[in-house]
């Protein structure tokens, strides 16, 4: 049986779970609600009332369960549980410490459900287009001659493998990062790259069209961008990924 933070931990306690002491701000929950699950809760709204910022330790494992009075098993499952999406890390000999945010936790798993169906795939398609889309114009005042110049030579790769009848997987990736790496919105760009990694790990059996009308598809947004015009920047990245959903479908069984 698990318990509930209705007011925060730490008040005293009125419950024993096993050899846990539970403090009177738990409640009782259904079964489905280990114990664990209430602690990770409570490191989290720790970490968060205490300000604690990326690469700053936690309190020993100890003095965790005597502040929320449960037992250490209880937070030691907790935290492994915040490692395993990328809350936490431990740091051998040194201890827990706060973990920088990343998507890497969501990308191990997230393939794994787009493969159980073609529509999730497509809904992360939908997705990945709007987002691009509403941000592209953005992405068009931002971009600087450098960046402009890092397109270029990206498209000529491109070119050049394609006219070779090779695949430009990194290529692509690349160009799609780059198109809005002037934002400075790191968070942006890594959820842009969530998507692609998804995308290419969850549909290699997917048809694919020829890499000179991939090529051809990125030259048109390239041309769009460039032109200053919005409207037309949002159009070539609505066609680019309308061929991508139609790939898709004809996978679908």
């Amino acid at each position: 049986m698990g318990w509930r933070t209705v007011s925060r931990v730490g008040q005293g306690v009125k419950k024993t779970e096993g050899d846990a002491a539970v403090p009177s701000g738990f409640q009782r929950l259904g079964s489905g609600s280990p114990l664990h699950k209430t602690v990770q809760e409570e490191i989290r709204h720790y970490i968060i009332r205490q300000g604690l910022r990326p690469g700053q330790p936690l309190k020993p494992e100890a003095e965790l369960a005597r502040l929320f009075g449960v037992s250490r098993n209880s937070v030691r499952e907790a935290v492994k549980a915040l490692e395993s999406i990328g809350v936490l890390e431990t740091r051998r000999g040194s201890g827990v410490f706060v973990k920088d945010f990343s998507f890497a936790p969501l990308l191990d798993n997230l393939p794994y459900g787009l493969m159980q169906g073609r529509r999730a795939l497509s809904e992360l398609l939908a997705l990945r287009k709007t987002l691009e889309s509403a941000m592209i114009g953005d992405a068009m005042r931002a971009l600087t001659p450098a960046s402009e110049t890092a397109l270029r030579e990206v498209l000529a790769a491109m070119r050049q493998r394609a006219e070779a009848g090779l695949g430009f997987e990194d290529q692509d990736r690349e160009f799609h990062r780059q198109l809005f790496a002037d934002l400075g919105n790191e968070m942006l760009l890594q959820l842009f790259d969530l998507f692609w990694v998804a995308y290419h790990r969850a549909a290699p059996a997917a048809p694919h069209r020829h890499p000179a009308e991939i090529h051809r598809s990125h030259a048109l947004i390239l041309q769009a961008v460039l032109s200053g015009d919005p409207d037309r920047g949002r159009e070539a990245i609505r066609q680019h990924y309308v061929g991508i959903e139609e790939r898709i479908g004809e996978s679908a069984p």
